[in-house]
């Protein structure tokens, strides 16, 4: 069978869909599955990793490279009248592995629908681009034959505002293993300057303003931790730069706007605290990426959070600045407590690799070229 894939998000975006794609074609590569792939990625926009990052190099699978716009992509098509599994040399399976859909002449589709979140009035993308994608995440899952999602929470989200039918859904849960592969055998030294740590977009959606609050009270409470915040601005970066520049705290904050995926695993390690209080995840990496680098989690009880990190994070009510301050106050202060956590982090950190995400995948593509049996509409999973 052969399986083309978008492989676009791999090569330009450095943040949750990259890492998915890039971890994703790794693993099948390492299931000996390269032979029947065609990558998809033409792109206007250069390369932002190397073929030996992506672990191209010597494999099997084709990347399909030209330097053209995306935008320009459905033009092309319909120009051609063909079809991107056409661009990939023919296939009999093409994923579409982020929110951009493109035309298929002759191939079964299947779709991965990250999160549903920017359909919930509450300012989390703007509002071109809420419903953009959400008229995509529609016709996807109206054209997909199997609809891959993170977490079962999506799942339901997925049926609930797109009238897929649960039959559709595939759940493949994302990996973390590419940071333990990262990490050296010995460790890190301790950090020079103790730190608590958020990785993530600054936006609405991930709360960084409340979290600040949380972290002024810290300050005030004697605690002697910087707050290092990881990730480039996104929409609504505007509050937060509001409240960091008139926060009695600002000093004590380090707004690290691009950080390389190499500079992660040494921040994760270091750090006394991972702080991720998220007003909404479709599945939710940087928690478990932290728990692979051995740092204890205080994380949002709400969305798919609870579902990933089962019983080894700290959970609070993300819309609570005190519930957040406490929360971090006491595994800062009681080591015996943050140890716990941490010995529960590595063994939740295991259940999810990348070979898995891979191999449920691959289960899903073939599923995809079965006709589907005539009562598979009328079964519900149990889980969603």
């Amino acid at each position: 069978m052969r399986v083309g894939i978008d492989y676009r998000p791999a090569l330009v975006n450095r943040e949750g869909i990259g890492r998915y794609v890039r971890e994703l074609v790794r693993a099948m590569l390492e299931l000996e599955f390269g032979g029947n792939l065609g990558l998809f990625g033409y792109t206007l926009a250069g390369a932002k990793f190397s073929r030996a990052e992506l672990g191209l190099v010597s494999a099997r699978a084709e990347l399909l490279r030209l330097r053209f716009p995306s935008k320009a992509l459905p033009w092309l098509l319909s120009k051609l009248d063909k079809g991107v599994d056409d661009l990939v040399g023919g296939c009999q399976v093409y994923h579409h592995t982020h929110y951009s859909r493109l035309a298929v002449r002759a191939a079964l589709e299947v779709a991965t629908i990250h999160d549903c979140l920017y359909l919930k009035d509450a300012d989390y993308v703007d509002a071109h681009s809420a419903a953009r994608m959400g008229a995509t995440a529609r016709a996807l899952a109206g054209r997909a034959r199997r609809i891959l999602v993170p977490s079962e929470f999506v799942g339901a989200e997925v049926v609930l505002h797109f009238g897929a039918w649960p039959s559709q859904i595939t759940v493949t849960p994302l990996g973390c293993d590419h940071l333990a592969r990262a990490l050296p055998p010995g460790g890190y030294p301790r950090a020079k300057e103790p730190y608590v740590l958020t990785v993530s977009r600054v936006d609405n959606r991930k709360n960084h303003v409340r979290m600040l609050a949380a972290f002024e009270r810290l300050v005030a409470d004697g605690l002697p931790q910087r707050w290092v915040v990881a990730g480039p601005p996104g929409h609504g970066v505007e509050h937060f730069e509001r409240a960091l520049a008139r926060s009695p705290a600002a000093k004590r904050v380090e707004w690290r706007r691009n950080v390389s995926e190499a500079e992660l695993p040494k921040l994760y390690a270091q750090a006394d605290l991972f702080l991720f209080a998220s007003l909404g995840e479709g599945f939710g990496l940087p928690p478990l990426e932290a728990m692979v680098a051995g740092t204890p989690v205080v994380t949002s009880s709400i969305t798919s959070l609870p579902e990933v990190c089962g019983d080894a994070a700290w959970y609070v009510d993300p819309s609570d600045p005190e519930r957040i301050f406490e929360a971090a106050r006491r595994l800062l202060r009681e080591p015996e407590l943050a140890a716990e956590l941490v010995q529960k982090g590595h063994a939740q950190a295991r259940k999810f690799t990348w070979r898995e995400t891979a191999r449920q995948t691959l289960i899903a593509y073939q599923k995809a070229t079965e006709p589907p049996e005539a009562d598979d509409h009328h079964k519900l999973r149990r889980s969603l």
